[in-house]
């Protein structure tokens, strides 16, 4: 195939199809692939900062008698959930690319009208947005003095999951669920001490920890001498209590998380600022792609996440007495 590119066709043709697949980015943003979003929940049409309120009751049972005796009370709270305007500026040089994408139409027995240039394109960015979003979702934080920077860290973008975590058991506030765990210990001892450090009264579903400490924990319960393995068993992802757990790549060691089913949100504008391909330019040989979006990951309620800690100081629970009262009335701490 004659290497003949029209610099400004490709361009045209990347605008064309922006207009007609204007979701194509923000698929990349919610894509499965991402491993967080395999567990979070979507909260769309957050900019900036969001407040999530959260309604709580006391105890309400007592036993009978024939007088008004009144027991229970409501109360109300309400968490701060922040996201992070991110930007995609992606040059590229179809010159530069031309080879792969001839050499992809032959893998795929595709014609180029089938798979135009401006599509392989698209695609190339697409894989990248997830690529990126995959690492930082998990060890990003953010860093304002990034915004503007002439070379910017894609790190520093927003905070990841790690920090999220950091944050939230700094919070007094609004404080974490700890479960302390021996760090001498060995990780399936961690782990099982921690899934028996769970409160009894929601639904736990997944556990996450490090992917080195997976590996770890994994081995160490497939260890048995002359044992048969089949690796493709998918009790190999569960506890011994029946979760699922999950190594995360770059997710800090020595810290075993979990949260209630459904407590885990990402937040995404969806509404005003969904991640379309806002521009397209042309520069010399160079063709400029430019799109915009909001997005974070947060607890809608630290009190519901649990986090495993090593300080002998805490205690199992939300170390604050009236809160555990507020969150906890029916579990013994």
């Amino acid at each position: 195939m004659a290497r003949n590119i029209d610099i400004e066709q490709i361009k045209n043709e990347l605008v064309r199809y922006g207009k007609k697949n204007p979701f194509e980015l923000q698929a990349a943003i919610l894509s499965d692939k991402i491993l967080l979003n395999q567990f979070a929940k979507t909260l769309p049409k957050v900019k900036g900062e969001y407040h999530i309120p959260y309604v709580l009751m006391t105890n309400v049972v007592q036993a009978f008698s024939d007088t008004w005796t009144p027991y229970g009370k409501v109360s109300f709270g309400k968490k701060l959930l922040k996201n992070f305007q991110q930007k995609m500026n992606f040059q590229i040089n179809p010159y530069e690319v031309y080879d792969s994408w001839v050499e992809e139409l032959y893998e795929e027995e595709k014609k180029p009208n089938e798979m135009p240039i401006s599509k392989y394109i698209m695609r190339m960015a697409q894989d990248k947005i997830i690529s990126d979003l995959n690492v930082v979702s998990v060890v990003g934080k953010y860093d304002s003095t990034q915004v503007g920077s002439t070379t910017p860290d894609y790190t520093k973008t927003m905070d990841g999951l790690n920090e999220v975590v950091t944050k939230a058991v700094a919070d007094t506030e609004n404080p974490v669920f700890l479960i302390p765990v021996d760090s001498s210990a060995t990780i399936v001892d961690r782990v099982t001490k921690f899934e028996k450090g769970l409160p009894d009264q929601g639904k736990v579903s997944t556990i996450l920890l490090s992917l080195e400490e997976f590996n770890d924990y994994v081995e160490a319960r497939e260890t048995p001498a002359n044992q048969y393995i089949d690796f493709k068993d998918p009790q190999r992802g569960k506890t011994k209590y029946g979760r699922t757990i999950v190594g995360v790549p770059g997710l800090k060691k020595g810290r075993i998380i979990a949260w209630y089913d459904g407590n885990f949100f990402r937040l995404y504008d969806r509404k005003d600022n969904p991640a379309l391909l806002d521009d397209v330019q042309v520069q010399d040989y160079v063709v400029k792609l430019f799109s915009q979006w909001h997005l974070g990951y947060d607890f809608a309620v630290n009190q519901y996440l649990f986090v495993e800690t090593a300080d002998a100081s805490k205690h199992r629970g939300l170390n604050n007495d009236s809160q555990n009262k507020l969150f906890y009335p029916n579990l013994f701490l």
